[in-house]
């Protein structure tokens, strides 16, 4: 496929109308073409480029704990997404009154022959300034209310579980720290071999920036900020033991509570929609409040304030859509059918969640038995009297090779346990001031 330049006519009138309308344009955008705004962009981009390509090391180290790190999630994309849901939906709600304010539009125009433009005349000038008041029935002012109330409600309760989600990742964060210390101990004891060879071992060094690598971009992304090298030091980490301190599983006021709030709230805006449409059918009325010209200028013969109350109109109207085509009809049913949906598909999540509870807890006693079990052997280990001979060394060393890898691997299927439980479990959730969404 080959692409042609083609170039108008000098002279012709279409060349002669595009080339104003491109100054036009041109004017508006602040004089910059497309190529020269989309490359003052790119620029943007590039001057944070090197934090995503730079290796972390090269970064200044900063050591963080667990309080301060939860201090910073805030900063993160997916918590600023949730916080803009709020203030988008609060704004929604100040919307259903501020559309009471008058509105107030400003025209002005100005005619005159086309040999006398240059000649400006005040005569060839009407302005004016009206206003409009609309006035909403009661029955649609209370639905928007409510409906826009819902909206900040259910914005809320879904930044509490965005919150808890990004809360239970920093802690995996933490736990995966310790974990590739572990790691490293057992490749440490895995390069001790003698015949481990120089490719082994700068595999074995690859592997390991990668793994650092990619636990710096979790901790960058969880706190919003790839400008340092994070350290993240387990001082503070809370304790979750499910199997010594549990909470009152069968009582969804300790467990599931905000998934409980989360699925009513998709259940009363079906239950919206279908009022919504219900309300097609009732009579609809309509108030407007309007006058003449606020202020007026009209061809320099009279200007000023024409505002007077005598000429304030109030105009009411009633509608009534009768459903003859029975769009309304159908829109009900399928509204009505999706809600039947809806609640079966809320009711089999609910019921998914509590068997996934009950089976994250059997998992977790059964990891905990693993664990002792794995605990005894490394005791059983370290306490063997010293190897005699090479065989001997070689198996001791291959033995705790194997003992740590596979105590970092239920490590991982412990913690994700852990989270599931915690996420679900209210008691160890508090809402605090220092939660709250700043006004916009």
């Amino acid at each position: 496929m080959i692409l042609k330049r083609i170039a108008l006519k000098r002279g012709s009138a279409v060349g002669a109308g595009a080339i104003l309308v491109a100054l036009g344009l041109a004017g508006l955008s602040g004089c910059k073409t497309v190529e020269e705004g989309v490359a003052e962009r790119g620029n943007e981009i590039l001057a944070h480029y090197g934090d995503f390509i730079s290796d972390p090391s090269d970064l200044p180290v900063v050591e963080l704990d667990w309080e301060t790190a939860l201090s910073m999630l805030d900063s993160n994309l997916v918590m600023r997404n949730a916080a803009e849901e709020i203030i988008k939906a609060e704004v929604s709600v100040r919307r259903v009154f501020w559309d009471l304010v008058p509105q107030l539009t400003v025209q002005g125009i100005y005619s005159d022959a086309v040999t006398e433009l240059t000649n400006f005349d005040v005569d060839n000038l009407n302005a004016n300034v009206n206003a409009v008041f609309s006035i909403p029935g009661l029955v649609q002012l209370r639905m928007d209310y409510y409906a826009a109330m819902l909206a900040t409600y259910g914005a809320r309760q879904q930044y509490e579980m965005t919150y808890r989600g990004e809360v239970v990742n920093l802690y995996a964060l933490f736990r995966q720290t310790s974990r590739n210390r572990a790691q490293q101990v057992a490749e440490s004891l895995q390069a001790s071999d003698p015949s481990f060879g120089g490719t082994d071992r700068r595999e074995l060094e690859f592997s390991r920036k990668q793994r650092d690598r990619e636990l710096w971009l979790g901790i960058s992304a969880a706190l919003g900020d790839y400008s340092k090298n994070w350290k993240l030091v387990p001082v503070g980490l809370p304790e979750r033991d499910y199997l010594n301190d549990p909470p009152a599983w069968d009582d969804p006021e300790e467990v599931g509570k905000l998934f409980i709030t989360l699925e009513a709230l998709e259940l009363e805006s079906a239950r919206l929609r279908e009022l919504g449409i219900k309300f097609q059918y009732w009579p609809k009325m309509s108030m407007r409040l309007y006058s003449p010209s606020v202020y007026l200028v009209s061809g320099g013969d009279r200007s000023g304030f024409e505002f007077d109350a005598d000429d304030i109109r109030f105009e009411t109207s009633v509608r009534m859509r009768l459903d003859t085509d029975l769009q309304i009809r159908d829109q009900l049913r399928e509204a009505r059918r999706s809600s039947s949906l809806l609640r079966q598909k809320l009711y089999e999540d609910a019921q998914d969640r509590a068997k996934k509870l009950a089976d994250a807890r059997a998992a977790l006693a059964m990891a905990d038995r693993r664990m002792r079990q794995l605990a005894a052997r490394r005791k059983m280990l370290a306490d063997m009297p010293a190897a005699t001979s090479y065989d001997a060394f070689e198996q001791n060393r291959a033995e705790r090779i194997e003992l740590i890898n596979q105590t970092v691997s239920l490590e991982q299927e412990t913690d994700g346990l852990v989270a599931l439980l915690w996420i679900a479990d209210e008691s160890r959730w508090w809402v605090t001031d220092a939660q709250e969404i700043p006004a916009d």
